[in-house]
């Protein structure tokens, strides 16, 4: 195989590659931009459980397990969300480098490739289960995870919980969020709720504990699709500085298969030359 015929092959296979990279590229912008849309929504939702709370908490003080304060030590069930795909940079890395583990701590992970990586760091998980690639799939995704920790909470080895994840800000750049789920600040939900007590059909200890779980799965799905979006767009980030690579090394190999076709010529020219000088 001649020099040029190599880079000719070289070239193909990277542009080849280069088609592959730009199509995950725009899957991962499409998924960030889904993610990004459903946020808000979400949000809303989890600010109108707040209010709910507090105003029922008017109805029945006694909150329990999630209206007291959560005191250091207490055995806590810790939610890490982490990648379901590849080619997402360090983003595990940076999640399991945030978790601030105690020995008592059930870990919980969403996301197939960061339960990989901590069973690498030798960490014992609770549960793991696969993050949704998309927001339409984080309610059932949420649901099972939630049928987890309660069954700990409800046989006594949990008294607290809290959701790590990474956020995208807008502008780029990207932070570990660490919240407290359970237990409710309830006296400062009650303090922030409107002054009257809401009209209810559901005795208030009943009524409470149901707007305390469905608070609890509004913030576990705002921090899912939060990490959905964080996830794609370092994928994006990864396949943008992938593909700007790979253009430079083809636009290289074009240069360096632009010389050898040229030595090519060169040679067949000198070759004829030197054959009609030959016949002379």
């Amino acid at each position: 195989m001649t020099r040029l015929a190599e880079l000719e092959g070289r070239i193909g296979a990277m542009t080849e590659l280069q088609g592959i990279v730009s199509a995950m590229r725009s899957l991962a912008g499409m998924r960030l931009r889904e993610a990004q849309r459903a946020l808000p929504g979400v949000r809303r939702y989890a600010g109108a459980m707040e209010s709910a709370i507090g105003a029922a908490a008017r109805l029945a003080p006694d909150g329990g397990l999630a209206g007291s304060t959560a005191q250091g030590g207490m055995p806590r069930a810790v939610i890490l969300c982490t990648a379901e795909h590849g080619f997402a940079g360090g983003f595990n890395e940076r999640i399991l480098d945030a978790a601030d583990r105690r020995p008592d701590d059930a870990l919980f992970v969403l996301g197939t490739r960061g339960a990989v990586k901590a069973a690498e760091r030798g960490w014992t998980l609770a549960w793991s289960g696969a993050m949704a690639s998309r927001p339409d799939g984080v309610v059932a995704v949420v649901r099972q995870l939630a049928t987890q920790v309660y069954d700990r909470i409800a046989s006594g080895r949990v008294a607290a919980v809290a959701v790590l994840f990474t956020r995208t800000r807008t502008g780029g750049g990207a932070t570990i969020e660490h919240r407290p789920i359970l237990p409710l600040d309830l006296p400062a939900l009650t303090a922030a709720a409107p002054p009257w007590a809401p009209l209810h059909n559901l005795p208030p200890a009943v009524l409470l504990e149901r707007l305390i779980a469905e608070h609890v799965f509004s913030l576990l799905a705002e921090a899912a699709v939060e990490s959905i979006a964080s996830e794609n767009a370092a994928r994006f980030a990864a396949m943008e500085a992938a593909h700007d690579s790979l253009t430079r090394r083809v636009n290289a190999l074009r240069a360096e298969a632009s010389q050898a076709r040229q030595e090519e010529i060169t040679t067949e020219l000198l070759d004829l030359v030197t054959g009609v000088e030959a016949q002379m």
